[in-house]
């Protein structure tokens, strides 16, 4: 009788601590929609462009239809060309709410959300338990997730895309075809959201295969794991071709092309250590300390906790981090939102190594034969990381709850401010000029205030032809970006400098100054104008 009774109060008392573990983990998540006006927090580790361009830039796509009636700018920035999902997705859920930044970074975090129940699930099936809200609730306390998270950049989707990929993965079996199908699909639209989305898709062939019984003849199993990943690789290949198809042929393929010469960056072969250890070193921006308790447990897991590679979670997770942040060296290209990507599976790997530490001291307290001795040293090894987590987890906590109380609106009170000033002035049109803003944070611009935008120094044809087509009379630029478009465009226009605002906190770039364009009479602008 006593020991039923002790048993339904451990029960009851598992259930509570599960309970308040979700519980703070939706409080936490809840927090990502306060203030979504709100700046990329001021006073961050994290100096990144994004902030700045990225949210405007990969959606203008759905941006540029609903404002300017058409998806495509001719010789202006056109990414999704080559990257169409987010746009494509973004634009569904304009026809919706309306184009606006808070129903951008809306779905951007409703799509976090569901990486999230996702990511529960995989915990959960990997090791039924608490550890899955634990994981859970050690990335939404990360101020580094909170950051990133709320941007409507691509790295967020890039994610959700990755987390249903290994959730469908864990759920595939050898011979279900239709569901090695369905993951070719999200597969496909893995790369087509991000191109370095290829990084992790051998980290989801691994999560499907891991996770089968491989009983049976070695070489016929083989052959069927072979089959599959075929079937998966075969299907976002065949969806790829047909998709290229539609794509690459004129007006599009130059902007195609376009966009990977931008992105051309490659790792010489005589920088390579140290670009590694440069990419190591950054990855700390996660938080160094879950970085560095995740990569001991990966160097624990190769050399003493071998039986981790029994959970194909914690293989997929290694292999995703280890493709990620291969990528992200070989493009020597270290911008902090690259490492949202290694967020989830870092948690992953810090809860399944924690607990498979614990576990080996009580299987020596049970007098079970373990495949290796260090019993007592599992135990100490799993109380210290478990304390060293738990302490990282308060000062996460602590500092994404500051964020949180001390909201900034610098960007979205200059947007309004450049908007207010453009609808004032009649001049754009009594002169002929078309009222449209040049700048590379013109899509955000036209995201927080609807106004028409076109961006400034990623045409693919350069910025006289993008003078040429649309006849600016407005233009805002970054001046500590080192943006030689200035120079450019004085041989063209008389700028007129009309305002002046402090944007966030980056050293080159705080200040976003509006100009009014005024042609030079004689100059090429006045011959050439459409």
């Amino acid at each position: 009788m006593g020991s039923n009774s002790q048993g339904e109060n451990t029960r009851h008392s598992g259930r509570g601590q599960l309970s308040l573990l979700l519980a703070l983990s939706v409080a936490f998540y809840v927090f990502g929609f306060v203030h979504l006006r709100a700046d990329f927090p001021n006073g961050s580790p994290w100096s990144d462009w994004s902030k700045m361009t990225d949210e405007g830039w990969y959606g203008g796509a759905a941006i540029h239809h609903f404002v300017q009636r058409s998806w495509y700018l001719p010789d202006s920035f056109n990414p999704a060309v080559a990257m169409p999902v987010w746009p494509a997705m973004l634009g569904m859920w304009f026809t919706l709410t309306g184009v606006s930044m808070v129903a951008a970074r809306t779905l951007t975090m409703l799509l976090y959300g569901t990486s999230l129940v996702l990511l529960y699930r995989l915990v959960w099936n990997a090791r039924k338990g608490q550890l899955a809200a634990v994981v859970v609730l050690l990335t939404v306390v990360n101020p580094f997730c909170y950051a990133f998270d709320r941007l409507a950049v691509l790295e967020p989707v890039t994610v959700f895309w990755w987390m249903l990929a290994l959730w469908i993965a864990s759920e595939t079996q050898r011979d279900d075809l239709l569901r090695q199908m369905l993951l070719g699909v999200v597969v496909f639209l893995l790369v087509l959201t991000k191109v370095t989305g290829v990084a992790l898709v051998p980290s989801v062939l691994y999560q499907m295969g891991a996770g089968w019984n491989w009983a049976g003849s070695r070489q016929k199993l083989q052959r069927r794991g072979m089959a599959a990943a075929a079937v998966v690789t075969g299907t976002a290949a065949v969806l790829w071709e047909a998709y290229k198809r539609l794509v690459m042929r004129p007006p599009y393929m130059a902007d195609y092309a376009y966009l990977f010469k931008i992105n051309a960056y490659r790792v010489h072969l005589s920088i390579v250590p140290r670009m590694a250890w440069v990419t190591l070193r950054d990855a700390g921006w996660v938080n160094p300390t879950l970085f560095s308790v995740a990569v001991l447990i990966f160097v624990l897991s190769v050399v003493w906790l071998r039986e981790l590679w029994k959970i194909p979670l914690f293989g997929s997770s290694s292999i995703a981090i280890l493709g990620q942040m291969a990528f992200i060296g070989y493009h020597t290209n270290f911008q902090p939102r690259y490492y949202l990507i290694i967020a989830m599976p870092m948690a992953i790997l810090i809860g399944l190594g924690i607990t498979t530490l614990w576990d080996r001291s009580c299987a020596d307290q049970a007098g079970l034969r373990l495949p290796v001795p260090g019993a007592k040293l599992a135990r100490l090894g799993a109380l210290a990381l478990a304390g060293v987590v738990a302490l990282a987890a308060v000062g996460m906590a602590a500092q994404t709850v500051g964020y949180v109380l001390h909201p900034q609106y610098t960007f979205w009170k200059a947007a309004e401010g450049i908007a207010a000033i453009m609808q004032a002035d009649e001049g754009p049109r009594a002169n002929g000029a078309a009222p449209v803003l040049l700048s590379d944070s013109g899509d955000d611009i036209t995201l927080w205030t609807g106004v028409p935008a076109v961006c400034v120094s990623l045409g693919v044809h350069g910025l006289d032809a993008t003078l040429n087509r649309y006849n600016p009379h407005w233009y805002a630029e970054w001046p500590g970006w080192g943006n030689q478009s200035i120079q450019q465009m004085a041989e063209r226009y008389q700028l007129d400098e009309v305002a002046r605002y402090r944007v966030f906190d980056d050293p080159t770039r705080q200040t976003l100054v509006l100009y009014r364009l005024r042609r030079r009479s004689g100059s090429l602008a006045s011959r050439t104008d459409r």
